[in-house]
């Protein structure tokens, strides 16, 4: 059961990382409007200055989930007693929760960006 559990842990760990730099990429506007990753609401998705807008605010809470995340697994991994499955709803809680807490801050940044949204 070691061996599977450090198989999910690097697997949230490698999702932190890519929820990461594909927020910091739509952010930045290398990552341009698409059906696939990022903040896609309808808020979000209303122009390419609402994508970056509200992909700049939310990734400060994507930044610290994701930090966190990676942090926990790896402690995780090294400790033998955190070696288990609850470890990893953890760190899958920590980074869900994270990304939710974006959507409404990228809500709210679009919104004051733009009144008539």
């Amino acid at each position: 059961m070691g061996g599977a559990m450090v198989f999910a842990l690097a697997l949230e760990i490698g999702a932190a990382i890519l929820v990461i730099w594909l927020t910091w990429r739509a952010a930045n506007g290398t990552l341009p409007r698409n059906d696939l990753a990022g903040v896609r609401t309808r808020i979000t998705m209303s122009s390419d200055d609402a994508w970056r807008i509200g992909h700049r605010a939310a990734l400060r809470p994507t930044l610290i989930a994701g930090i966190l995340t990676v942090l926990w697994s790896l402690a995780s991994i090294g400790l033998a007693p955190l070696r288990n499955p609850v470890s990893v709803l953890v760190a899958a809680a920590v980074l869900l929760g994270g990304t939710l807490l974006s959507i409404p801050m990228a809500h709210r940044a679009v919104r004051q960006a733009s009144p008539e949204r």
